[in-house]
């Protein structure tokens, strides 16, 4: 039966969808307690601007908003979660409009886009308004609904790293995110117990999380940007810190722009790791994952179509 047919019929990925905005409502929770009632707001335009894009776009296609195709919510949330809490909500209203309604609906919509929304999202707020995404107000600073003018704002540790200085922050701080960074991106320990649930829930690929961690471990331990402290201690900031972890749940986890064979999964996130590294040690901008993302997803159906053919010559050699 037909959508038009059966208004109750949901969509296919309306369960998964729903599993995703469960995972990062703990992590809208933190945020607001970090940084007060502003995060809140910020994620209440954003979803009210994805859910007004839709409808629009719905509308200029002459079909029937879909409610339960809630993809764009997640998207949404997603983006908005990795802005400092001091970003200004027209750039929440641009990144949602960018990620929705070109990112999605340009491509034909739900399950048709090449690029992850939510990294395409915050690629164009990065490059349009970079000193104001980049200056992160410190935890439990007065950060007011309007006005930001009197939060306290502190350096990144990736911009310190890029100096060739050593972040200060102890280790269990940077399990629960009580440093200045992403409003809703660093809280390691929430982000790993949220990723078991989605792990188990199928959400997530395994293999695609773990080969793009590994590999930006391996590229942090074998690239050290400073010598003032050991490998492993520089690893634990570049991995613990900033959004590379909640990248490789929310950003990588996402099964459109992915590939589906196993190990084109494992490649993409190889691939994807190493640029997120490169970005990070050569780029100008931060969140270098993101720009990662956007690139090595137009390596996917090249992967997967290459291993396809790995496989099947594979099976037909009986191998």
């Amino acid at each position: 039966m037909s959508k038009e047919k059966n208004p109750r019929l949901r969509h296919p990925d309306f369960a998964a969808n729903c599993d995703f905005l469960f995972g990062l409502f703990p992590l809208a929770f933190m945020a607001i307690y970090l940084y007060g009632p502003r995060p809140a707001l910020m994620l209440a335009v954003s979803l009210l601007t994805a859910v007004l894009c839709d409808l629009v776009v719905a509308r200029l296609r002459g079909q029937r908003y879909d409610a339960s195709e809630n993809s764009s919510l997640v998207f949404a949330a997603t983006f908005t979660l990795m802005l400092p809490a001091s970003a200004g909500y027209y750039m929440v209203v641009a990144g949602v409009l960018v990620g929705i309604g070109l990112g999605k609906h340009a491509f034909g919509g739900a399950g048709s886009y090449p690029f992850q929304p939510a990294a395409l999202a915050y690629a164009a707020v990065t490059v349009s308004w970079p000193d104001q995404i980049f200056r992160y107000p410190t935890p439990f600073s007065s950060i007011g609904l309007l006005d930001t003018s009197n939060a306290s704002f502190t350096e990144s540790t990736n911009h310190i790293l890029q100096a060739g200085g050593v972040p200060n922050i102890p280790s269990l701080d940077l399990l629960l995110g009580n440093y200045a960074g992403p409003m809703g991106a660093t809280f390691c320990l929430v982000i790993g117990a949220v990723a078991i649930y989605l792990l188990l829930k199928r959400r997530i690929s395994l293999s695609l999380t773990v080969s793009f961690l590994v590999t930006c471990a391996l590229v942090s331990f074998c690239t050290p940007r400073t010598l003032a402290v050991s490998r492993l201690t520089l690893m634990k900031y570049e991995m613990l810190s900033g959004a590379l972890i909640f990248a490789a749940v929310f950003l990588l986890g996402e099964s459109v722009s992915a590939p589906k064979n196993r190990l084109a999964r494992i490649l993409y996130g190889v691939l994807t790791g190493f640029l997120t590294m490169m970005f990070r040690i050569y780029g100008s901008y931060e969140l270098g994952v993101c720009f990662a993302l956007l690139l090595s997803s137009a390596f996917s159906g090249y992967l997967d179509r290459l291993c396809s053919r790995i496989s099947f010559g594979r099976r037909a050699r009986g191998v």
